[in-house]
């Protein structure tokens, strides 16, 4: 969460994010306690497995703790064919099971994973591939 103080980026963040057009606003929890550098390692990966299938996608995901700050989980919002594609290669990691959602976006889902973006513990990044 943030801050009075950092409310000002939080919004600006949550602006610029809603000015994309997106389609799905996931959330995935993992099947095993999965600490930040872990979450990061995983989440690095997934963007470098999406781009080697040659489909245009955009991607913006953000951490979030669980369990008073002890492990992890993640947002997504995502434009583009690759929700099969993200649950897939998760499914294969056995970093999933069935805690996890696809939604259609909407507005406030911009809103939801800014609020994150001052907590200096956690990670963010946004990807796309333009490949067809």
């Amino acid at each position: 969460m943030y801050t009075p103080q950092q409310r000002e980026p939080v919004m600006n963040m949550a602006k610029w994010l809603g000015s994309m057009s997106w389609d799905i606003f996931s959330t995935l929890t993992y099947r095993y306690d999965v600490k930040t550098k872990q979450n990061f390692r995983i989440m690095t990966a997934l963007e470098k497995y999406l781009k080697t299938l040659k489909k245009p996608f955009k991607m913006f995901w953000v951490t979030e703790f669980t369990n008073y700050n002890y492990n992890t989980h993640n947002h997504l919002l995502v434009k583009g064919d690759i929700v099969d594609d993200i649950t897939y290669h998760l499914k294969s990691k056995s970093l999933i099971g069935k805690h996890y959602r696809h939604e259609p976006y909407e507005k406030e889902a911009s809103i939801y994973v800014s609020k994150f973006i001052c907590d200096r513990k956690i990670n963010w990044n946004i990807s796309e591939n333009t490949d067809k």
